[in-house]
């Protein structure tokens, strides 16, 4: 039924639509969406470039069309109040942009290099083109009115258009190279849907921007009805996409059959060529596949096998329950211990003998279940080879022991024959070729003969020693007695090895190693002595440079750490026997580090040998100084009978470094500081003693250089205390035996609970409920008091989120250190912990500071508070009165409220001046406009006296106590206010 357009008025210029076109549109621009990715597929299956492009240009073909019906047969099935015409030639022409946006796009997604922006190109492309033919459709359209646009709802539509683009190309890109096998998958399907919907969605956007205005009602325009032509172009549309859907899809089924068909039959042709055999078992043990190899190895045609259970063929009895426990454990576990490993067995063959194999197995897991895979090869042939060889290597080996017993006794007749002359051969060869000096004498110890050698190192003739005594080895290095007991322990032993110093012809002394042996004849008596010997001067030498450099140091001499340690702790011992005392002194130079960096490293170092020696200077022959490295020196001073002996040594060590220092033109001025522990009254280790005197400079340091300091192992232990204190506070937090108590604050006047106090407790295993300040005290200013800040901030925020699912909301106060808000990061870890409990308002957490505390920059305090303030959190000055109170603390620092310490509160009532403090701290806040409210409040009447001053907020045992979070609710229902409070308002 046509409307009657004589009626129209603006009101009625609402645009309507056919929701069956709609649907038919829509499905259109799928089916030619999938119809054209399809032929782009196989465009990738061929490898002729004519056949690439003529698939590529029909996909694109038929996207175009598919685009061009969606968008004709969408403005079809609009319903416009005023009568409309199309100019069709137009319309058809407005397919031009599409096909060459198409081509570009779908030969992108074909390529291997598809990368992001390709991608962002091809979905700019796509778009506009759609955007395009849009546009010149509405052009086409005549009518009795005027056509506006919004121009935010064309862009939205565009931009959908690109974006669901981008989104199906990518998808269909990834369903183009994946595996072969696959036919028709979700990604082949999504991507058509999306890219339908691409399409569809841009239209009907563009559509929904498009507005009619009337300009007259009187004017009728014919033409074909509009469901007529939606109609017909429809069936056009789909006779053309249905040859194009089914023969792309046709010819990837009959490749991919192909495929699987060549597949086969390559794999056939592989078992049948293979020298293995292979066989292939179902999960249940069934044989599935028996290859003409595994014929010829187990005797069992493939007719035979098929569809038997495989161990009852081929396996021996004693093996197939091992068979059967192995399958029933990879089902259960998906492992094997023999899977893809080349193991040997026996096997059974048909007519009933084991014949040895070679066996592979693996395993692939199918749609039902697995499927295993066994490689199997004859090896009986190789097994019959190495038998025959092992039989064949024991039948030569033995011919070889006799032969070689023939031989031996040949080779020893021989041997015995030469023996003497080549006895006399070699010893006339070692003589005179031994890279030793050799000197032989007779039993009255006169020279015999020489060696080459000897005359080499002493540089003496030969004819210049026979017949003398040997006195050339001697020299005054050695006493008479040296000499003595060397002859001595030739006579009792027979031979005597050391080293002597000895001097050269030319007066020059080296160092020689020397052997001396008495050569005796058949009956026993001494006839020669032979004495052998080389110059190791050279070895000594070099083993003096690495003494030196395992032991002193490179620079200053002095011995180093490790000659350090032995020399201390071979003084202990000698203090241990003697009952004496020793002194560890660790010394570092004051104002060395200034030097190396104003005059350079080269001066300091000339600077650290001259103070080296003045120290060395200081100390007596029998003490050692020694250098650990850079500016620190340790000394020990030894066999101190009485304890205070070494304190002159100390003012030595200090007038020593203090003294002015000349290097080149340059004078310097450093002195030293100085640990001392004593030993044994410090009984500990070496390595404890110097790092007690270590501690020691430390104090000294801190007392202000140039001194020296003693240990004090009370103090040492106090610390090691605090240390296994802290130790176990950490232990606690880790095992979460800390617990928040809360004590409300309320508002006297009114009886509202404002808020409450978080107060940590320690439920020790042991001691029981453990109060703060007897463990919060140990951790200030360490870094495990920050991890105890944030698990409170952390465990009252959980409370808060707790409470509010409970339907209570309460703000909780929590205290923090000067430490903890000069940290650099806390802002940022407090915008975590926010964060980290996003249902709980920053309003409702308050960080109290002790104002007890000192804060080591105001300014960087006061910004950080208002960086936390930024984020919500509120602020109150905890202690107000007892600590660093000021003016200047009230005005800079951004707290919004003042805490009276309970000191003041508790004896206000009866001592003048803590109340006289409280009125003042109570004055001072209204004068800076800041809350306050007092804590420690016991009885009714200090909350009278407290509402008198003007302050009615208050905390304490008078309301109520500290307790766990789990009894807060319990409260809240049964608090009431005291009477006195409320009727003081009135």
């Amino acid at each position: 039924m046509n409307p009657d357009y004589n009626v129209v008025t603006v009101e009625a210029l609402i645009t309507a639509y056919d929701p069956i076109l709609v649907c038919l549109s829509i499905l259109i621009a799928i089916l030619s969406s999938f119809s054209a990715f399809g032929m782009v597929e196989r465009n990738t299956s061929t490898r002729q470039s004519s056949q690439k492009i003529a698939w590529n240009l029909f996909a694109a073909l038929v996207m175009t069309i598919g685009i061009w019906a969606m968008s004709f047969i969408s403005m079809l099935a609009l319903k416009p109040a005023m009568p409309v015409s199309y100019d069709v030639p137009t319309i058809i022409l407005s397919v031009l942009p599409v096909i060459c946006a198409c081509s570009i796009v779908l030969w992108l997604i074909t390529q291997q290099a598809f990368n992001y922006f390709r991608l962002l190109v091809a979905g700019l492309l796509l778009g506009s083109a759609i955007s395009l033919m849009h546009y010149i459709n509405l052009a086409t359209i005549s009518s009795n009115t005027l056509m506006f646009h919004d121009a935010g709802l064309v862009y939205l539509a565009s931009f959908i258009a690109v974006v669901l683009a981008i989104v199906a190309l990518k998808i269909q890109y990834q369903a183009i190279h994946q595996s072969q096998y696959k036919f028709i998958t979700k990604k082949h399907i999504v991507s058509a849907v999306v890219m339908g919907l691409a399409f569809s969605a841009m239209h009907y956007s563009a559509m929904t921007a498009l507005q009619f205005i009337p300009q007259t009602t009187d004017k009728v325009i014919d033409g074909v009805a509009l469901n007529t032509l939606a109609l017909m172009v429809t069936v056009m549309i789909l006779l053309l996409m249905l040859p194009t859907i089914i023969i792309p899809y046709l010819l990837k089924y009959k490749q991919l059959i192909n495929t699987v068909n060549q597949d086969a039959e390559r794999l056939n042709a592989m078992m049948d060529t293979s020298q293995d055999a292979l066989i292939q078992m179902n999960a249940k043990g069934d044989i599935v596949g028996w290859s003409a190899q595994a014929q010829d190895v187990f005797g069992w045609t493939s007719k035979q096998t098929v569809g038997q259970e495989l161990a009852n063929l081929i396996i021996p009895i004693p093996l197939r329950a091992a068979h059967k426990k192995g399958l029933e454990h990879f089902m259960a576990t998906g492992e094997g211990p023999i899977l893809n490993k080349i193991i040997e067995v026996e096997a059974l063959h048909q007519d009933g003998h084991n014949l040895p194999i070679e066996l592979t197995i693996s395993f692939i897991k199918l749609a039902d279940g697995f499927e295993f895979n066994a490689l199997v090869r004859n090896i009986s042939q190789r097994k019959q080879a190495e038998k025959a060889l092992i039989i064949a290597n024991e039948k030569l080996a033995f011919q070889n022991q006799e032969k070689d017993k023939r031989t031996a006794q040949l080779i020893r007749a021989n041997q015995e024959i030469d023996k003497r002359a080549n006895e006399l051969t070699l010893a006339a060869s070692v003589f005179t070729h031994a890279l030793e000096g050799i000197v032989i004498t007779d039993a009255e110890n006169r020279v015999i003969d020489v060696n080459k050698k000897f005359t080499a190192i002493a540089g003496y003739s030969r004819e210049e020693v026979v017949g003398q005594a040997p006195i050339f080895f001697q020299t005054d290095r050695h006493p008479p007695e040296f000499y003595s007991a060397l002859w001595q322990v030739i006579k009792s032993s027979g031979q005597w090895a050391g080293e002597i110093l000895s001097r050269r012809k030319n007066g020059e002394k080296y160092v020689a190693g020397i052997t001396i042996s008495a050569v005796k004849d058949t009956v026993g008596k001494v006839s020669h002595y032979v004495a052998l010997f080389s110059d190791i001067t050279l070895q000594r030498y070099h083993q003096y440079q690495l003494e030196q450099m395992a032991h002193y140091d490179t620079l200053t001499k002095l011995p180093n750490r490790a000659l350090l340690a032995d020399r201390l702790n071979q003084t202990m011992l000698q203090c241990q026997r003697h009952h004496h005392s020793l002194a560890v002194i660790f010394m570092d130079l004051d104002g060395f580090k200034e030097v190396n960096d104003i005059y350079g490293h080269a001066i300091g170092d000339e600077l650290l040998i001259i103070v080296s020696g003045r120290m060395s200077d200081a100390l007596r022959e029998v003490d050692t100084l020694a250098r650990l490295g850079g500016d620190e020196f340790v000394a020990v001073l030894s066999d101190l009978v009485n304890a205070e002996d070494y304190k002159m040594a100390l003012e030595r060590l200090l007038r020593a470094a203090s003294e002015p220092i000349t290097v080149g033109d340059v004078v310097l001025k450093v002195s030293v500081s100085i640990g001392v522990t004593l030993y044994p009254q410090d009984d500990a280790d070496a390595d404890i003693l110097i790092r007690h005197a270590d501690q020691a400079m430390y104090m000294a340091k801190k007392a202000g250089k140039n001194c020296y300091h003693l240990f004090d192992s009370a103090l040492d232990n106090a610390v090691n205390l605090k240390q296994e204190n802290i130790s176990h506070i950490s232990s606690a937090l880790n095992k979460h035996e800390f617990v928040l108590y809360y004590q409300p604050k309320v508002n006297m006047s009114t009886g509202e609970v404002v808020g409450v106090e978080a107060l940590i407790r320690w439920l020790h295993p042991v001691r029981g409920l453990v109060p703060p300040l007897d463990f919060l005290p140990l951790i200030e200013n360490h870094t495990m008091s920050l991890d105890i800040g944030e698990w409170v901030i952390d465990t009252a925020l959980s409370q808060i989120s707790q409470w509010q699912s409970i339907g209570i909301t309460l703000p909780i106060s929590v205290n923090i250190s000067a430490y903890q808000l000069q940290q650099a990061d806390f802002v940022e870890r407090l915008a975590t912990l926010l964060a980290a409990h996003s249902d709980v308002s920053a309003h409702l957490l308050e960080l109290e500071i002790l104002e007890t505390s000192a804060f080591s920059d105001i300014n960087y305090i006061i910004a950080t508070m208002k960086s936390c303030i930024g984020l919500g959190v509120q602020f109150a000055l905890d202690d107000f009165g007892t600590g660093y109170s000021s003016l200047t603390y009230l005005r800079r620092l951004p707290a919004n409220l003042i805490k009276i310490d309970q000191t003041f509160i508790r004896d206000m009532l009866t001592d003048a001046d803590d109340l006289a403090i409280v009125l003042a701290v109570v004055s001072l806040a209204k004068a800076f406009q800041l809350e306050v409210i007092a804590e420690g409040v016991e009885t009714v009447e200090h909350g009278t006296a407290l509402l008198q001053l003007g302050c009615n907020k208050a905390q304490g045992y008078g309301i109520a106590r500290p307790m766990p979070a789990s009894d807060i609710p319990t409260w809240l229902s049964s608090w009431q206010p005291y009477q006195a409070w409320l009727g003081y308002l009135k």
